[in-house]
């Protein structure tokens, strides 16, 4: 297999894009390919009509990989040429040598596993000389199509599950709107209540190293654990949690888990995933009135008030945004009646243990695609 080693740098021109300043931004002219605009297709495009060369052109099919920030391969699809912005390298093949589709492959494979290219400590980035050095198994062409086509066959089912996850998140949201309406239009009329008096909050502990015994350490979440919906616990850190502060700060099943700053308002609740765990002040503790709210309606009104600007209000802001225990406790929220919360957490949760089969073939899926592609580009498939 030695004979056919290469690297990336030998079978591609790698072209990093230009810095376009505010000024050369307007209305009109080519739209400028930004890495927020190959990640999420909703975010609007700058267009300019500033000239640049021709190799900073990006046409329909042109692979295209971001290397600052957020690492990943893409391949534009718009029908108009585009302008490279900087932090992107457009990659032109040598099609005498390496099959497009398994390029594309390979640069995939090769950024998962980037981190030793990794160099930045703020915004992390692809050092270029060591990226293009990276080893290539470069076999025929015609055996380069062999593995893309099995390669892709596998993307596709990977795909396809990504699709019925968003399909069924999208359809708890159209739930959530047609039971309740917008929370912050609030076009049903709910009577308005303080958020405290419907869910009872507290700040989890502060980490003080000066304080850390090692004696009493404890499992706790911080705000990088909670994402909306939810909870990963694969890497939860320690701290010391004496009996009065373990008596405060346990977790309990069905604790409403919100991040104080980071994406203020984000949450998820708790469904007693581990033993004994605990959380720390970045995070605020809710524990619904039983008689008032599911945690299960108050989750998703918190998603729709993030996304739809009803927190703004209610985030102090003036380095770093924080939703303070104080303004959560006052911030008003309509509160329908228990019965249609119930009804809702009822159907949420056919919706969520129909997610939870989806998740569980995208893992297995992942762990195969993972497995092909190293024994694809070890020269084994």
């Amino acid at each position: 297999m030695t004979r056919n080693m290469t690297s990336l740098g030998e079978v591609a021109q790698f072209i990093n894009g230009a810095a376009f300043k505010p000024e050369d931004w307007g209305d009109s002219g080519f739209p400028i390919i930004r890495i927020q605009n190959l990640t999420d297709e909703s975010k609007p495009f700058n267009r300019t009509t500033r000239t640049v060369a021709e190799k900073l052109q990006v046409h329909p099919g042109d692979l295209l990989v971001s290397w600052s920030a957020t690492l990943g391969v893409f391949t534009w699809n718009r029908p108009e040429i585009g302008l490279l912005n900087q932090h992107i390298f457009r990659v032109i093949p040598d099609e005498s040598k390496v099959d497009k589709a398994y390029l594309r492959l390979a640069l995939s494979g090769a950024l998962s596993a980037m981190q030793k290219h990794l160099h930045g400590a703020t915004m992390q980035h692809v050092n270029r000389g060591e990226f293009l050095g990276t080893p290539l198994y470069l076999p025929t062409l015609e055996e380069q199509r062999r593995i893309a086509a099995i390669l892709d066959q596998a993307e596709t089912l990977r795909t396809q599950r990504r699709t019925a996850l968003t399909l069924l998140d999208s359809l708890t949201q159209s739930l959530f709107l047609d039971m309740f309406g917008d929370p912050v239009a609030n076009p049903k009329g709910w009577k308005k209540t303080p958020f405290g008096n419907v869910c009872p909050t507290r700040l989890g502990k502060m980490l003080d190293a000066k304080q850390q015994t090692g004696q009493n350490t404890r499992r706790y979440l911080r705000n990088a654990n909670v994402q909306w919906f939810h909870i990963d616990v694969t890497d939860l850190l320690e701290m010391d949690f004496d009996a009065d502060a373990r008596e405060t700060f346990r977790l309990q099943a069905g604790d409403l888990l919100i991040c104080e700053g980071g994406e203020p308002g984000r949450a998820a609740i708790w469904n007693g995933e581990l033993e004994d765990v605990y959380y720390q002040k970045a995070l605020h503790r809710g524990r619904p009135n039983p008689a008032l709210a599911k945690a299960e309606f108050l989750v998703w009104l918190l998603w729709f008030l993030a996304k739809r600007g009803g927190l703004g209000d209610h985030v102090t802001a003036a380095t770093i945004a924080h939703l303070t225990g104080e303004k959560l406790k006052a911030m008003e929220i309509p509160l329908p009646p228990l019965p249609l919360q119930q009804t809702f957490a009822t159907r949420i949760a056919s919706i969520e243990a129909l997610k939870a089969t989806h998740r569980r073939a995208l893992a297995a899926l992942d762990a195969l695609f993972a497995s092909l592609q190293q024994r694809a580009f070890a020269g084994q498939l």
